[in-house]
Formats: structure tokens, C-alpha cells, sequence
């Protein structure tokens, strides 16, 4: 992890080179969200001062990890820590991403291995292959699902009957009949 400090219009009174060891010294605080082996980590301070207001900015550079956070008060050593907290609340909400994203994976990856194992337990007349069809939202009537049964090359329709608000199934039979499931 590379820290670089840089001041920007601080006068004498609040002495640079104790800010800067400063704001080095609590860098201590992002080192343990930023290792990750070889991958080089930059760490930049800007710490800037007009008139009254004192300004912090961090931006932390790495190959998988972006992040920024800026804080502005009447103190530098304030406006330091606060930025610092900022950025450290960032970082802990993309490692909690990256941890939990690492865990979806593996208890997919058990499951696929235990869905493997299973598989072959399973007959001929196994769900695997499901095909999943969205119904109309809009209630129909039955003039209206026969008519769409109609137009369709499917063999049934399923829809919401307008009149008792209950799922219906209208199908054509083996002889051609239409006919209408209720609950």
C-alpha cells in the first residue's frame, strides 16, 4: 500500500508535516480491507485549506477496488478522521459484497454437486427440464379464454376468470370438446 499526502494552501499555524504523519499514521486503519496479495494499492490524501474550511479528500486506487470520500469542517484533524470513517464504511460494504458473493457461489456449486449425486436417483419422469410461463395479469372471461385457445396452437389455456377471480383451465379434449376446470 503506496500513501501519498498532499497539502494544499495549509498555513504554518497548522504545521503540514504533522498532518501529513498524521493522515499516514491513520492509514493504518484501510490497510487491513486492502490486502490482497500482489496487487498494488494506492492511497491518496489531499488535505486542503480555505479560509475557514478545512477539506480531506481520499481516493484509493487498486485493480479490483475503486473508492473516494471527501469531508469538509472547520478542523483537519475532523475532517481527516471523518473522511477516514467514510471511506472504511465503503470498504466494508464492498468486502461484505465480495464475501457474499463468494458464498452464493459455493453453496451453488454444492448444490450442483449434490443436484449431481441425486440425479441419478431420479426416474424417467424427473422435473429437471421446466419450462416456467408467465399468466396474463389481466382477468379474462371465458368467452375470452375460448376465444384465445382458439388462436393459440396450445391445447389448453390457463387464465384468472374475471367473474369468481379464481384460476381456470380450458382445454380441448381428446374429441375435440372444450371443457372448463374450476376450482
Amino acid at each position: 500500500m503506496r500513501v501519498r499526502v498532499t497539502t494544499r494552501h495549509i498555513n504554518n499555524n497548522q504545521d503540514p508535516e504533522k498532518l501529513k504523519s498524521y493522515a499516514v499514521k491513520k492509514s493504518k486503519r484501510i490497510e487491513r480491507y486492502l490486502k490482497s496479495g500482489d496487487d498494488p494499492c494506492d492511497v491518496s490524501f489531499v488535505l486542503s485549506a480555505e479560509k475557514f474550511r478545512d477539506t480531506a479528500e481520499i481516493s484509493i486506487s487498486s485493480k479490483n477496488l475503486k473508492a473516494a470520500s471527501s469531508f469538509e469542517t472547520t478542523d483537519m484533524y475532523t475532517a481527516i478522521d471523518s473522511a477516514l470513517d467514510i471511506i472504511i464504511k465503503q470498504l466494508k460494504k464492498e468486502t461484505d459484497k465480495k464475501k457474499k458473493s463468494k458464498r452464493r457461489i459455493g453453496a451453488k456449486n454444492k448444490e450442483g454437486a449434490a443436484g449431481a449425486g441425486t440425479a441419478p436417483e431420479r426416474g424417467a419422469g424427473s422435473l429437471t427440464n421446466i419450462r416456467v410461463r408467465k399468466l396474463p395479469e389481466k382477468p379474462m372471461t371465458v368467452e375470452e379464454a375460448s376465444l384465445q385457445l382458439r388462436v393459440s396452437d396450445a391445447n389448453f389455456v390457463t387464465f384468472r376468470n374475471s367473474a369468481s377471480n379464481d384460476m381456470n383451465v380450458l382445454y380441448i379434449d381428446g374429441k375435440g370438446q372444450i371443457t372448463l376446470i374450476e376450482p
